[in-house]
């Protein structure tokens, strides 16, 4: 039989697990709200970052938010309304689960449940069982063994979450690193656009359709080395490879005595 020093061992042991859990499931919930930022980059200067501002929250207050802006209920979060300068980059990222009501319902007790169970083995255990009887350090040790069978369900569902979060990440960086994103959000900036943007807009003949041999021998006039930098930057053969598959441009081909042509205007539901 045990005694009540061996008993008290496996009860800080038990105790020291299920603060572990507390810990792990306050520093993901952190994580995961801060996925909903905004970042805005002007010109050359630092990104500026707009994150919810959760680094002093608690269990509690981190679950309330989670449930309002994380795990959503046939909700949506408006938008924080930011003034951009005219050569601003913004990027919104917004993250979420959308649950059923059942589902909601669900989660919000468990995580309430959760939260309750984390105050009082923080500030109220000891005040339960005398720790020197060798009964209530069983009934303590039974109490804790419970607890984890009780919060088993919430944290396996909890790990799916953030397995399913950490996969939307992944394909997120993925596709910002891609010359899909490079192209769509950050070439419309690039100093090669704007001037194909000028030569476009100053057409007046055909509808606004004008010839891409047009636009490339007028960039590559003004920018001898537009081809490399397109080829570097945003993984593209060169200018006509970038017009023809990008996806920013709508393309039309025109006959001519010759053959045809490529005519080409700014396809802006692209950017939208």
């Amino acid at each position: 039989m045990q005694n009540t020093e061996e008993l008290r061992d496996k009860i800080f042991l038990l105790l020291g697990k299920h603060l572990i859990r507390f810990q792990t499931v306050e520093m993901r919930l952190k994580s995961l709200l801060k996925l909903n930022r905004t970042i805005i980059l002007e010109n050359k200067n630092s990104p500026l970052v707009i994150e919810p501002p959760v680094r002093n929250q608690t269990l509690g207050g981190l679950s309330t938010k989670a449930l309002n802006s994380l795990f959503l209920l046939d909700s949506v979060e408006e938008d924080q309304l930011i003034k951009e300068g005219t050569n601003t980059l913004r990027i919104d990222m917004k993250f979420s689960f959308n649950l059923s009501e059942n589902s909601h319902l669900e989660l919000n007790s468990q995580l309430q449940e959760f939260v309750t169970d984390r105050n009082f083995l923080t500030h109220h255990f000891q005040e339960k069982f005398n720790l020197s009887k060798l009964a209530e350090c069983q009934q303590a040790i039974d109490f804790l063994l419970e607890l984890e069978k009780k919060h088993k369900p919430f944290l396996d569902r909890f790990e799916q979450y953030c397995l399913t979060a950490q996969k939307g990440i992944d394909t997120q960086i993925s596709f910002m690193q891609s010359n899909l994103f490079k192209t769509h959000f950050i070439f419309p900036s690039d100093e090669i656009y704007k001037e194909i943007q000028i030569l476009i807009n100053n057409n007046t003949k055909n509808n606004g359709w004008i010839s891409l041999t047009t636009i490339a021998s007028s960039i590559s006039k003004k920018f001898p080395d537009a081809n490399k930098k397109i080829k570097i930057e945003y993984g593209f053969k060169n200018l006509h490879d970038l017009v023809l598959n990008s996806g920013i441009f709508l393309l039309k081909i025109e006959p001519t005595t010759k053959g045809e042509k490529i005519l080409i205007q700014l396809n802006v539901l692209a950017q939208t």
